[in-house]
């Protein structure tokens, strides 16, 4: 087995698929089709640390051992942060949960697992 790759944020934000989670690079591009939440919500978190997003959702067991699967290497937390339009927009406004989403992903992900168990 080959050493983990070490991931700038900047070659993170540039690779098609890849989000950070606790450090860790996963890439994500081959699982979107598969997102109970929807393609959508992961689409738009390519390149970016989603540790908050991913931890606020509560995933099973089950998600975080396909995430274990899709681990590419680890984000060097000393390289340069690359800031997203959308964050230089927002960043001096007020924080705004986005409950549809939120809810749209767990509702999801609830049919998911009651028809996993049927």
């Amino acid at each position: 087995m080959s050493a983990a790759k070490t991931y700038t944020y900047k070659e993170v934000a540039e690779a098609n698929g890849h989000v950070i989670i606790n450090d860790k690079v996963y890439d994500v591009s081959e699982f979107v089709n598969e997102h109970p939440g929807g393609d959508e919500i992961i689409i738009e978190l390519f390149g970016r640390d989603v540790t908050q997003d991913f931890e606020d959702i509560g995933h099973s067991p089950d998600a975080i051992k396909t995430l274990a699967k899709l681990y590419k290497g680890d984000v060097d937390t000393t390289s340069e942060k690359v800031v997203f339009e959308q964050e230089q927009n927002t960043e001096n406004a007020q924080p705004q949960p986005n409950f549809t989403k939120i809810a749209f992903l767990l509702v999801a992900v609830a049919v998911f697992l009651y028809y996993r168990s049927a």
